[in-house]
C-alpha cells in the first residue's frame, strides 16, 4: 500500500506554476543559444565575403613586422613567438 500525501489547492498550484515557469526559461534558453549560433555562423560568413576584411587578412600575412622582442617578453608571449636567430 503506497501512502500518497495530500497536499493543498495552493501548493499544487505554485507547483504547477514553478513547473510552468521552469519550461518557459528552458524553452527561451534554448531559443537563445540557436539564435547566437546562428549569429556567430552569420558572422563568420559575412567576413569570409567581405572583400576589405580578406584584403587586409592578406596584407597582413605578406607583412614581415613584428613586435620587438624585448616588449613580448616582458608581456609573457615571448616563449611563443621567440625567435631562434642568434
Amino acid at each position: 500500500m503506497d501512502k500518497e500525501t495530500l497536499v493543498s489547492l495552493d501548493v499544487s498550484r505554485r507547483r504547477e506554476e514553478q513547473q510552468k515557469l521552469k519550461q518557459t526559461q528552458q524553452r527561451e534558453m534554448e531559443s537563445r543559444q540557436i539564435e547566437r549560433d546562428s549569429k556567430n555562423f552569420n558572422q563568420s560568413v559575412n567576413a569570409t565575403n567581405d572583400r576589405y576584411m580578406v584584403d587586409a587578412l592578406s596584407k597582413v600575412r605578406e607583412s614581415n613586422v613584428t613586435h620587438p622582442e624585448n616588449l613580448t617578453r616582458m608581456n609573457g608571449s615571448w616563449m611563443h613567438n621567440r625567435s631562434f636567430k642568434k
